[in-house]
């Protein structure tokens, strides 16, 4: 990836993340820049890996693509995606109320949908699903890469969601869980 003015070699790791058990239930590596494009993509790995489509699936802003969100959306998934930043400790906006105008554009109306307390909730729960499974695999399984090349990163990074998946398997007493989902 470029960065200051000279080319790093960086990868871009995503995660779906079951939001119960905290399995790791698709998992890829690549190196572009950003997250766009990749949401549809993990979707379809979660159902082939699974045999289950998300009901509902919570994002950051990164994912923000219309093209990808509408993809999933025909698939039945109901997505909850973050349309930006908010601000540590800032008042949040009132929820909106009665019909979403006709010239909401679609960042505007994912923005809405997040704002209603029904989307708040969905959100929120990102917070206690994939965002300490990223940190529990980056601060203990994983603290960095050891090999170089996407191939050898990818093998590396499959083995670190693997390993991930066996603690919390073992912790739970070796039990697997009742994935909630629907029918892919």
């Amino acid at each position: 990836m470029p960065r200051a003015g000279s080319f790093q070699q960086s990868y871009n790791a995503q995660v779906a993340v079951d939001a119960d058990s905290q399995l790791i239930v698709a998992q890829q590596v690549g190196q572009s820049g950003n997250d766009a494009r990749q949401l549809e993509p993990m979707v379809e790995q979660t159902r082939d890996n699974t045999g289950l489509l998300p009901v509902q699936l919570s994002a950051d802003s990164g994912y923000l693509c219309q093209e990808d969100i509408e993809k999933v959306q025909a698939q039945a998934v109901e997505c909850f995606v973050a349309t930006g930043r908010s601000k540590h400790g800032q008042e949040p906006e009132a929820a909106p109320r009665g019909r979403p105008p006709k010239d909401l554009s679609f960042k505007g109306r994912m923005q809405r949908k997040l704002l209603t307390k029904r989307g708040r909730a969905a959100y929120a729960r990102r917070k206690v699903t994939a965002e300490p499974v990223i940190g529990q695999v980056k601060n203990g399984t994983l603290p960095r890469f050891s090999l170089r090349g996407l191939h050898k990163v990818s093998g590396e990074f499959s083995l670190a969601c693997a390993v991930h998946n066996l603690k919390k398997l073992w912790r739970k007493g070796r039990q697997l869980p009742v994935l909630v989902a629907q029918p892919a």
